[in-house]
């Protein structure tokens, strides 16, 4: 019986299948991308960052306490008027 266009399929080793070369071309897919992924290189800088960049880490843990105790609470009100202001004033600009 068709509902909506769909005819389910009359056994279940047929659906079996069907997942089964649908997986093995996903991996054959992946296969083939992850060896054009291996030509690119990334190089990660390992030295020390400047510790006079502006992040507050005393802030950070502060933030990330609160976040464990269930006590931070987020004014998106405000959050909503600082983006809607910076979009605005970048408009203008």
């Amino acid at each position: 019986m068709k509902i909506n266009g769909f005819q389910p399929p009359n056994n279940l080793n047929q659906v079996d299948s069907q997942r089964s070369s649908e997986q093995a071309k996903k991996a054959t897919d992946s296969s083939a991308a992850q060896q054009q992924a291996a030509e690119v290189v990334t190089h990660f800088s390992t030295t020390a960052q400047d510790s006079s960049m502006d992040i507050d880490q005393a802030r950070v843990d502060e933030l990330r306490q609160a976040i464990r105790d269930g006590q931070l609470t987020m004014r998106t009100d405000q959050i909503a008027d600082a983006l809607l202001q910076e979009l605005t004033e970048s408009g203008q600009s």
